[in-house]
């Protein structure tokens, strides 16, 4: 975030507008790369500045960066949203490693639908321990569950056995040792309900930002690809024009402009998901990691908008599945990988062509 006000205030410079300048945002990885090729000198200001300046007459930059006030606003919210919910993630697994000593049993046994579900954390958030809990009647810790869940459990009975085996089958702790446990895990649940209510907030945030960019709404016509998800695609592409302007050349050397398949391909590779080729002389190696190298937020949302895609889309439920079969180890990981990488040029063409997304049936007939 350093560079960014002092690129701001570059590109409002009304004595700059004067000359109709153009300015570049350079990957500081590329220039660190550079480096690395010219001979090991003293680290100072003006020798960044030199290896910088080197770097610039040795690689021009190709494509100005436009500064876009609104997408960098709904960037910034989408971002935070996905550092609150790698917190979350966090605060959950220190509850969930606490909670095997408070009750070793209540994960496998699974008294209720979710660890994190309502009734579960007023459960664990009473004062009584869980054998306090467990050696009341059936009947009455079943009337108990219902109550605390405002009748909302499908059989009260049942969660109300499976509370008392889970009491029966967990490791006992010492008082001394239960009581500091209990209090982390209570504080640990206020934790994870303050982020869950900050989440909210800001996905509440997003959808009135997305009032502002039409192409990206149009993402949420994709099922499963709601208001969130297609925000923090959209902002992280960002304009497609960067990814078309230029030429390329193909295969057979011929210098073309750059079409849609070369967005995508450029999309695909700024969010880290290709697969580097390793060959030297005859040898091809027959492996080929991802890369996952580029924009990591824009990898976080193309990946779980795959899964909601294999739940909803029925062509790309075939082909998570065809891909799945192919595998030969990490099944699911590797097909939904796979799956992310397909969706690329499904939201590249509706954000180029500004329109909702159609069924295949639906373009057919």
């Amino acid at each position: 975030m350093y560079w960014l006000p002092f690129f701001l205030e570059l590109a409002a410079d009304p004595q700059l507008h004067a000359y109709d300048a153009a300015l570049f945002v350079l990957n500081p990885r590329r220039v660190k790369w550079y480096k690395q090729s010219l001979p090991h000198t003293d680290k100072t200001d003006r020798n960044d500045a030199f290896v910088i300046a080197d770097r610039v007459r040795v690689h021009r930059p190709e494509h100005a960066w436009l500064v876009d006030v609104p997408m960098l606003a709904l960037r910034g919210t989408t971002r935070h949203r996905r550092h609150l919910v790698r917190l979350l993630a966090a605060e959950k697994s220190f509850f969930c490693a606490y909670l095997f000593l408070q009750a070793s049993a209540y994960q496998r046994l699974a008294p209720f639908s979710s660890v994190f579900g309502a009734t579960s954390r007023l459960v664990l958030d009473q004062a009584c321990t869980l054998d306090t809990l467990a050696a009341l009647p059936v009947t009455e810790l079943a009337a108990r569950l219902d109550e605390l869940s405002r009748h909302t459990l499908r059989n009260s009975t049942h969660n109300a056995t499976r509370l008392q085996e889970v009491a029966a089958q967990s490791f006992q702790l010492p008082q001394e040792l239960g009581l500091p446990v209990h209090a982390i895990l209570t504080a640990k649940l206020q934790r994870i309900a303050f982020f869950e209510a900050q989440i909210a907030q800001v996905e509440a945030a997003i959808a009135r930002q997305l009032s502002q960019f039409p192409a990206i709404r149009q993402l949420q016509s994709i099922p499963g690809i709601g208001p969130v998800f297609s925000a923090g695609i959209g902002a992280e592409i960002g304009n497609l024009d960067r990814f078309l302007a230029g030429t390329k050349c193909d295969a057979r050397g011929r210098v073309r402009a750059k079409n849609l398949r070369d967005a995508e391909d450029a999309v695909a590779k700024t969010a880290g998901l290709w697969w580097p080729r390793s060959e030297s002389g005859t040898f091809a190696a027959e492996e080929r990691r991802m890369a996952k190298t580029g924009n990591a937020h824009l990898r976080y949302y193309l990946i779980p908008g795959a899964e909601q895609l294999r739940l909803r889309v029925p062509e790309y439920r075939a082909f998570i599945r065809r891909k799945f079969r192919e595998a030969t180890k990490h099944h699911h990981k590797r097909a939904l990988v796979l799956t992310a990488r397909r969706s690329v040029g499904l939201y590249v063409g509706l954000l180029h062509r500004n329109e909702p997304y159609r069924s295949r049936e639906a373009c057919q007939t």
